[in-house]
């Protein structure tokens, strides 16, 4: 960095006051408010400052064109390297989705940069937030160790959301209806301002969402709502955003056997009593300001918070309440400086959070067995930099991040508290090379490093005590996981047909693997591995065949190794065996014709791979290869849509995950053929 590009950054920082007095940008008032709005987004996201990383970005017409309701995760799975299910089997509920065959514990989830994983769990329950992506400008997913970021490690990849622009959505609002199969229904009403005179913009929605589910009382029913409203002046704004959400479900977390599912497969082993019913909340308020022509900063607040309880059958006629309750506050800042052929993106952030968990015995509720708490604080900076020099593009992203976590146990446990840290130092470094107008190539290195959750440091268990401390602690008998990635890749375009490819390498140490076993409340178990691998390329391509065809299609071929798995249980250690749930290939087709210019069509399809119940390298112990067929047909005219879903359209069999018990496969069915008829009225 030149001295002159030093001192600027450095006045930034210190004095910002007198950076803010300078003559206002050349640029158009709206294009200065967009800016202002995206900062923290631009910060946290794969773009040009960010060292090149694999990743794919689903627009606010992909959302309109395809969204019908769908839980985050089962929307996401057309994307490269994505698998996902549902314990429902349906549309919403319980979903998963894994990367690279990675759960989405490892993922770092944000919205408009603020962390949404639950900071003990490491994970963001898309059921308690439902009709997410229904408030979401766009959503980035970023495969492998990608752009620093603001809350959990960005392990395996990041999913970053950003909300509906109010800086560029115009005045008017939406209606959906969508009803179908399994008793699916759901209400959504929408409404945007637009930028009004004296600066100021409003969103809001409100949605309602009912379905019996596919498996047997497996349903829920949910309502969400979202605001955000904010003040755009000449360069600064203040926008707010909230949303919240309650749910009720009916559990179905147990996978069932197959013997039982050949002959009904909407079998559910769990009683219809089991269920639960959980809300939660976050807001946040943020501040930005234009410091100069070259030089943004902002500030930006948050609270977020759940509570609910879940029934569990102990088989004897007893039924466990368990209860659940967090609050969480953080606070992070956010600066971007772009000045000639250098670019810096750099943040800093600190949470606190709290966790109660709880168990009391229906019908007494009031009589807890015990109740913990545990406590976590997360303190982060980071900094990009990069240079232009030509066709050539240089990066560096530099993270230091450190967490800590305490336990305080119930008063009659027996136990004093317990407690750990974990510091990561995170490096990551690309180039980008244009060259050629139609070809663009690039690499890229980087690593991190993730603290075990604490269902991997208790063991799945709920709560220690004096009967099963001595078998857990001390915490760090559970080591941190580290990933060194690999990315090389580039992308050809020429005339209306776009290709792109990416090779990684993705070496891991410690890695806290799945063992396909669950605790009693469901949860998956995991275990430290010494040495792992995942390696692979992903390819997507885009072609618009004319001016009425556009096809569409993605494939991911990877190799997944670990060196040497030991099943505690039995003390049988197993070498060189394919990770659970990890399909060696995964692909999606779509082709979308305008029929006339009111009707158009939509036929995909999706084939997922055999993939492993267990890390024992047992052929038969696998997932059946399967694809599945979906199409839409969509009417237009005016301010009115009127969308058919068809899901699962030749009824194929298939199963979404599952585990091994005893011998016997268990799994998670796909739902049989289903449709969903979505209309959409605009004012």
């Amino acid at each position: 960095m030149t001295h002159r590009h030093t001192i600027t950054f450095l006045a930034a920082c210190a004095v910002p006051a007198l950076l803010a007095a300078q003559k206002p940008a050349a640029d158009s008032l709206k294009a200065r408010r967009d800016s202002l709005e995206t900062v923290v987004v631009t910060a946290v996201r794969a773009t040009a400052v960010a060292p090149a990383v694999a990743q794919s970005t689903v627009t606010r017409d992909d959302i309109s064109r395809r969204f019908a309701g769908q839980d985050a995760p089962l929307f996401l799975q057309s994307t490269p390297s994505v698998t996902a299910y549902s314990e429902a089997g349906g549309y919403s509920g319980y979903s998963y989705l894994r990367l690279r065959g990675i759960d989405q514990t490892r993922l770092n989830i944000t919205l408009d940069g603020v962390p949404l994983n639950d900071p003990e769990d490491q994970v963001l329950y898309f059921s308690n937030v439902p009709d997410f992506l229904n408030s979401m400008q766009s959503v980035q997913l970023q495969r492998g160790v990608g752009s620093s970021t603001f809350g959990t490690a960005s392990y395996a990849g990041s999913l970053n959301a950003q909300s509906l622009s109010l800086a560029t959505t115009p005045r008017g609002g939406e209606l959906d209806l969508t009803g179908g199969s399994f008793n699916t229904m759901r209400a959504s009403a929408q409404y945007a301002t637009g930028v009004l005179p004296g600066g100021f913009a409003a969103y809001a929605r409100v949605s309602k969402h009912h379905t019996d589910g596919y498996r047997y009382h497996s349903g829920n029913d949910a309502q969400s709502g979202f605001l955000s409203a904010g003040w755009f002046g000449d360069r600064q704004a203040v926008k707010f955003t909230g949303m919240a959400g309650v749910s009720g479900t009916r559990m179905a977390y147990l996978a069932a056997p197959e013997s039982i599912l050949a002959i009904d497969p909407r079998t559910n082993p769990l009683t219809d009593h089991e269920g639960d019913r959980f809300h939660q909340e976050m807001a946040s308020l943020q501040y930005t300001r234009a410091l100069s022509d070259g030089v943004t900063w902002t500030v930006t607040g948050y609270r977020n918070s759940a509570a609910g309880a879940y029934d569990v059958d102990f088989g004897d006629g007893t039924i466990g309440n368990y209860f659940l309750a967090h609050v969480w506050y953080g606070a992070f800042t956010a600066l971007t400086v772009r000045e000639g052929a250098w670019s810096l993106d750099a943040g800093a952030h600190a949470s606190d959070y709290h966790r109660e968990h709880a168990l009391a015995m229906r019908p007494t509720l009031n009589d807890r067995a015990y109740t913990n708490v545990g406590h976590k604080q997360e303190q982060s900076a980071f900094a990009k930099l990069a240079w232009d020099d030509g066709a050539w593009r240089w990066s560096a992203d530099l993270q230091v991040r450190h967490a800590a976590f305490r336990y305080v146990p119930d008063k009659n446990a027996g136990i004093g508290e317990a407690s750990t840290d974990w510091t990561f130092v995170n490096p990551k470094v690309g180039v980008t090379w244009r060259a050629a107008p139609e070809l663009s190539l690039y690499a890229s290195y980087g690593r991190t490093g993730r603290e075990p959750a604490r269902g991997d440091l208790f063991a799945g268990a709920d709560d220690l005590n004096s009967t099963n401390a001595a078998s857990i602690l001390p915490l760090t008998r559970v080591q941190p996981e580290q990933v060194g990635d690999l990315e090389v890749g580039g992308t050809w375009t020429s005339g209306a047909l776009t290709v792109s490819a990416d090779l990684f390498d993705m070496e891991f140490h410690d890695e806290i693997a799945a063992i396909g076993k669950l605790s009693l409340t469901g949860n998956p178990l995991r275990q430290n591995v010494d040495r792992s691998y995942r390696r692979g390329v992903e390819g997507e391509l885009s072609w618009k065949v004319s001016d009425r065809v556009t096809a569409t299609a993605n494939l991911a071929v990877m190799q997944a190794r670990i060196a040497d798995y030991t099943d505690e249980s039995v003390g049988v250690t197993y070498h060189d065996v394919e990770p659970l749930m990890t399909p060696p290939v995964v692909s999606n087709q779509r082709v979308d014709i305008q029929l006339s210019p009111e009707f158009s069509l939509s036929l995909g399809g999706r084939y997922v791979d055999r993939a492993r119940l267990a890390n024992d390298g047992d052929a038969r112990m696998v997932t059946p290869a399967s694809w599945l067929a979906d199409g839409g047909l969509t009417w237009q005219r005016g301010l009115v849509d009127v969308r058919l879903q068809v899901n699962n359209a030749l009824d194929a069999r298939a199963e979404a995950g599952g585990y091994s018990s005893g011998g016997d496969r268990y799994f998670y069915p796909v739902a049989a053929r289903n449709l969903l008829l979505t209309t959409t009225l605009r004012f």
